[in-house]
């Protein structure tokens, strides 16, 4: 009888994977169309003003409504069904770009347009990842939490390992329009992928029918102030994003600095193999020893060989230095997952994480205003100047043109690595893990009343 239950447990955990790697392929498509809008839409922007402040401005309204409305998209992951969220915000992200589409095809294009249309994308993008990641809960166990994270991180992954290559050779013989168009058939794909897969499916609608939306924050609030390991990974993930917004606003201007569209492209996809490699590597091992090590090497592993890439102007050493930053990415953002995950009850995992996305992801929008102001107005006139401190770096870095860009870099992984190297060390992050987490002790392991 107990074999019988043992048969039946195990079946019913592989058909819930098989759900989950089709939903995981959805993810796959959307985010390789999402990659050819933001790959086509940063380069255009950057022709069309010559500023990385604009590209940051662009990165801003790309990032920022979603951010704000992830403790929204939290709640309501919580209270509806979490497949049906996913869709209506796939759905309306998709016709969104409609608005970006109409004004690069325009004879006079508007930066203010672009901003509107991929802010509005943004705004229904926030029903779609909290909702997606708490459904890993309702789906999987525990001891499967890693390898699905893994996944996730490879379907993600995409937008940076294929789109840049395909944008790149594309826009040699066809317009940024056509890159938006793409994007817009992926988002209609998914949509049927999440719909076929949401049959069969049991709705989860974990929040209190009649509680109201600010109660429902509030008790997101306490689930992730309940445990000071919770705060401290928060705290450290936004120090991380920060640091990661450099590379990711200045990386385009430093390599066209030396190079073309065709080889950014080619170079951003041969970086992302790292992420790819990275993923595989944590997906293939059942349980990790220590996520608070692979949080602690990962973010230290990065932060190292973001610092390389500004040190040189071969693009060869930066795509290779590129490639490892990307190879330990995977780590940080599957070990500070997992100690949250384990330590939240799934009753609550939609707010906790829509508001930990807010919080952490505000790194990002602090460093996309920072690199603007500070890459076009300090570091590149400094460092195509004759100071004798532009002279002094200039001798190790390079001078001229986006060698600034390349020193700002080697400043924010300096951050991250010291970051890595402090992650170990904290006793509030290490309790998070002193106790072996089961599918049963994760509810013991909450604050009481949740």
């Amino acid at each position: 009888m107990k074999q019988q239950k043992t048969i039946k447990g195990t079946t019913k955990q592989n058909t819930a994977m098989k759900k989950f790697m089709i939903l995981v392929a959805g993810s796959f498509i959307s985010s390789i169309g999402s990659g050819l809008t933001d790959f086509g839409l940063a380069i255009y922007i950057l022709k069309l003003t010559g500023s990385v402040g604009a590209t940051g401005v662009f990165a801003i309204c790309a990032f920022l409504p979603a951010i704000l409305l992830a403790p929204v998209g939290g709640v309501l992951a919580d209270r509806y069904d979490r497949r049906l969220m996913m869709i209506l915000g796939e759905l309306f992200s998709g016709l969104a770009l409609l608005i970006c589409l109409a004004t690069v095809m325009s004879p006079r294009p508007s930066l203010v347009v672009i901003c509107v249309g991929v802010g509005i994308s943004s705004v229904f993008s926030a029903l779609t990842e909290p909702a997606f990641k708490a459904t890993i809960t309702d789906l999987l166990s525990a001891e499967d939490f890693a390898r699905a994270g893994g996944m996730v991180q490879l379907a993600g992954s995409a937008k940076l390992l294929i789109s840049p290559a395909i944008a790149g050779l594309m826009l040699q013989v066809t317009t940024v329009g056509t890159l938006i168009m793409l994007d817009m058939v992926t988002f209609f794909t998914t949509v049927l992928i999440i719909a076929f897969v949401r049959k069969g499916l049991v709705s989860q609608k974990n929040a209190t029918t009649g509680s109201g939306f600010l109660s429902e924050i509030s008790e997101g609030i306490t689930a992730i102030r309940g445990k000071k390991g919770i705060m401290t990974i928060i705290s450290m993930m936004t120090i991380a994003t920060f640091c990661l917004g450099f590379v990711q606003i200045l990386s385009k201007p430093l390599v066209l600095a030396i190079a073309g569209e065709r080889e950014l492209g080619i170079l951003t996809t041969v970086i992302a193999l790292g992420m790819m490699a990275g993923s595989l590597g944590i997906s293939m091992i059942k349980q990790p020893k220590s996520y608070v090590v692979m949080l602690s090497i990962g973010l230290f592993g990065c932060g190292v060989f973001m610092a390389l890439i500004g040190v040189s102007e071969n693009l060869l050493l930066i795509a290779g230095f590129g490639f490892m930053m990307f190879v330990f990415m995977p780590a940080v953002q599957i070990g500070a997952e997992v100690l949250i995950r384990t330590n939240l009850d799934n009753r609550v995992q939609g707010r906790a994480f829509g508001l930990i996305s807010l919080i952490t992801q505000m790194g990002y929008i602090l460093a996309f205003i920072a690199a603007g102001i500070l890459a076009d107005r300090v570091f590149e006139p400094l460092m195509q100047g004759n100071t004798e401190v532009a002279i002094g770096i200039g001798a190790i870095i390079g001078s001229g043109a986006g060698r600034g860009n390349a020193l700002l870099i080697i400043i924010a992984g300096i951050g991250l690595a010291v970051a890595g190297l402090l992650a170990a060390r904290l006793k509030s992050v290490r309790t998070l893990e002193e106790k072996e987490i089961t599918d049963e002790t994760v509810t013991e392991s909450c604050p009481k009343g949740l």
